[in-house]
C-alpha cells in the first residue's frame, strides 16, 4: 500500500510491472519485490542483493538471523533496516551495533526535524502524547515503559569517545560464573569518572578474569569489586577478594553490601547531580554497560531487578565502585536532653 506504488510511479514506462506479485522487473533481469514479514516462510528464496527491512520493531527476531541473512551470504550483499523504536527490543539491538561495531552504522531522525509535518500538528501531537510516547513516535527514543535503575542515565549526555586518559586508573568488579564482568574506569582531577572498557566472561571464575584484566589493562592494579567477595568464591576455597590479592592486585570494598537503593541512588547522583553536573560517561563500546543502564529495572521494593539473568551485571560492578568513592551518606536524627 505504501511502497509499491512509489514503484510504479517511477518504472512505469521503464519495466515490467507484476501488480498481483508486487514486483517489478528490470530491462537488465533485475527484480525488486516487495514482501511482508508476517508469513516469513514466503521470503525463502535463492539468493538476494539487498533488502530493506521497514518498520523492523514489529519483526519476528528471527526473521533476520535465520532466513534474511543467509539469502544475502552468497552475493555479500547489504541490509538496511528502518523503524520507529518501540521500547528495548531487536530495533534497539541493531541501532547499539551501529554505534560501536565498525562493520555496522546507525542513524537517528527525529520526525519534528525532518519537514513532512506540519509544526502546528506536531504540537497537537505533543499535546496529546505522554512524554514517553512523544519522545518515541516523533524523536526517535528508545523508551522504556518501566522503573528504570539508572533513572538519569542518557545516551546522548553519557555515551562518549575518546576520553583523555588520566593517572588514575582502576576496575570494577562483579563476581559470578555466567557473567564474569569487570569495567575499566578512568578518574579525573574534578572527580568525573569515564568508563572506558569492559570485560565480561561466560561460564568463568575469579582466577581468569584476573589473568584477562592483565593482559588486556596492564595498566590497572586497584579494584573495587563486589563487596561479598570477601566471604565467598566463585570456584576456590579461598575468597574471590583473596584470589585478586594474590594475582597482585589492591582490592578496595566495603565490609558489607551498601543497600541497593543506596547504591543505586549513588549511581544516579553520579550520572547527574542536583546541580545538572554529568559526574560520569561510558565509551560506546562498552555495550553490555550500556545496556544495563538502559534496560536494568527496580523491583516493588526499589531495589535491582534480577529476573533477567543477562542484566545487571556491569551495573553492579560500575556501582560498587561508585558507591565506595562517592557514597550516598545517611544522617540519623537524634534528640538531645536537657
Amino acid at each position: 500500500m505504501i511502497a509499491f506504488p512509489v514503484l510504479r510511479q517511477i518504472f512505469r514506462t521503464r519495466a515490467k510491472i507484476n501488480e498481483s506479485e508486487l514486483k517489478v522487473t528490470l530491462p537488465n533481469t533485475a527484480e525488486i519485490c516487495i514482501k511482508g514479514s508476517d508469513n516469513e516462510d514466503s521470503l525463502r528464496g535463492a539468493g538476494l542483493d539487498r533488502v530493506v527491512l521497514d518498520e523492523y520493531a514489529y519483526f519476528k527476531p528471527h526473521v533476520w538471523e535465520e532466513i534474511v541473512l543467509p539469502m544475502l551470504a552468497t552475493s555479500q550483499g547489504s541490509a538496511m533496516f528502518i523503524g520507529t523504536p518501540d521500547g528495548y527490543n531487536v530495533l534497539w539491538e541493531l541501532y547499539s551495533k551501529g554505534q560501536a561495531d565498525p562493520e555496522w552504522n546507525s542513524w537517528k531522525f527525529k520526525t519534528i526535524d525532518g519537514g513532512f509535518v506540519a509544526d502546528d500538528e506536531i504540537e497537537r501531537l505533543r499535546s496529546n502524547m505522554d512524554g514517553r510516547l512523544f519522545r518515541q513516535e516523533m524523536e526517535g527514543s528508545f523508551e522504556t515503559t518501566g522503573n528504570r535503575a539508572a533513572y538519569n542515565f542518557d545516551r546522548d549526555e553519557h555515551v562518549k569517545n575518546h576520553a583523555e586518559k588520566p593517572n588514575n586508573i582502576y576496575a570494577g568488579m562483579d563476581f559470578n560464573v555466567d557473567y564474569m564482568t569487570a569495567v575499566k574506569v578512568y578518574e579525573y582531577t574534578d572527580q568525573t569518572i569515564h568508563y572506558a572498557d569492559e570485560i565480561r566472561l561466560t561460564n568463568s571464575n575469579t582466577e581468569e578474569m584476573a589473568k584477562e584484566i592483565r593482559s588486556r589493562w596492564p595498566d590497572v592494579k586497584q579494584i573495587y569489586p563486589d563487596p561479598a567477595g570477601s566471604a565467598r568464591s566463585t570456584t576456590s576455597n579461598r575468597s574471590d577478594h583473596q584470589i585478586l590479592r594474590d594475582s597482585g592486585y589492591q582490592v578496595t570494598a566495603k565490609k558489607a553490601h551498601p543497600q541497593v537503593k543506596d547504591r543505586l541512588n549513588a549511581l544516579n547522583r553520579k550520572l547527574v547531580d542536583a546541580t545538572g553536573k554529568v559526574g560520569m560517561t561510558i565509551d560506546p563500546g562498552c555495550r553490555y554497560l550500556i545496556k544495563d543502564l538502559e534496560q536494568c529495572q527496580r523491583d516493588k521494593r526499589g531495589s535491582l531487578d534480577k529476573s533477567d539473568m543477562t542484566l545487571s551485571h556491569a551495573l553492579d560492578a560500575c556501582s560498587y565502585l561508585i558507591s565506595f568513592k562517592w557514597p550516598i551518606i545517611g544522617r540519623v536524627g537524634t534528640s538531645v536532653q536537657w
